[in-house]
């Protein structure tokens, strides 16, 4: 399993979307904080800093870009069939992408944070402590945390549903604004159908009612409550994109061919 996870690694900071990503997102983040530090009105230095000058937003694109096409991709390659042949379990290969994803999501908004303190360090060394401006900006970045998971839990099944990477990637984007616009509306909605507020996008509301408690009163869960369904929602697409993986066929038109030619070598040995 180690080594497998080591081979997904490698093969991930190949691709060269990851490696343009580094520096698009150094420059995005530091744009922002230029121009929060010149048009304070717009965008106060405040609001740029404990949202991690908004370097979220490119790393949320780019995990579900990754996300719904990592497997996709492999299939229409036919490596996928190629790597099920060396012995790993269907599990062990999902898995394997799992953490790898989780590790480049980790990793990355780790170098935002990084990035971000930076620039405050640079240009915003005296910000005004509105209610302790350190535990505002760690309670962002939970928020952010919990809410890009969840997604990426939606995000990974997809990608097992999908033989193609353009319509996985399209319903990934397409499929994260339809659920913040419709969350919104949903809170409406709970308060006249109570049994509509155990639907998963209110689940996707843990982080926000972390950093703000007075949530509740939208999402109509406690705190406790909110968190056993959020668990329970994140597992329950795992689950189901594990069965999906082990039910589907990994062939593709390409992969075929690829599989011929180890059958025939398997053959002459």
């Amino acid at each position: 399993m180690f080594t497998l996870l080591r081979q997904e690694n490698r093969k991930l900071m190949h691709y060269r979307v990851i490696q343009l990503f580094i520096p698009f997102i150094m420059i995005f983040q530091f744009i922002i904080a230029i121009y929060a530090a010149h048009y304070p009105q717009l965008l106060t230095p405040y609001d740029a800093f404990v949202n991690n000058d908004y370097g979220f937003i490119p790393i949320l694109f780019l995990t579900i870009t990754i996300g719904s096409t990592y497997l996709t991709n492999e299939r229409q390659n036919g490596t996928l069939r190629a790597l099920l042949y060396r012995s790993y379990s269907r599990t062990q290969v999902l898995v394997s992408k799992w953490l790898t994803i989780l590790g480049l999501m980790i990793g990355l908004s780790g170098f935002s944070t990084l990035m971000s303190l930076g620039l405050k360090l640079s240009f915003f060394r005296r910000l005004p402590n509105y209610g302790t401006i350190w535990h505002t900006w760690g309670l962002n970045m939970l928020s952010t945390g919990l809410t890009l998971l969840f997604l990426m839990s939606v995000v990974l099944l997809l990608g097992t549903l999908f033989t193609s990477s353009t319509p996985a990637i399209l319903t990934g984007i397409i499929g994260y604004f339809i659920v913040t616009i419709f969350n919104q509306l949903c809170f409406y909605l709970y308060a006249k159908v109570s049994w509509l507020k155990w639907n998963p996008l209110n689940m996707i509301n843990l982080g926000e009612q972390i950093q703000t408690p007075q949530l509740q009163q939208l999402t109509r869960l406690n705190l406790s409550t909110l968190t056993i369904g959020y668990i329970a929602y994140l597992l329950l697409f795992l689950t189901l994109a594990n069965y999906s993986f082990q039910t589907r066929n990994v062939s593709s038109s390409r992969s075929n061919k690829i599989t011929n030619q180890l059958d025939a070598l398997s053959i002459n040995c």
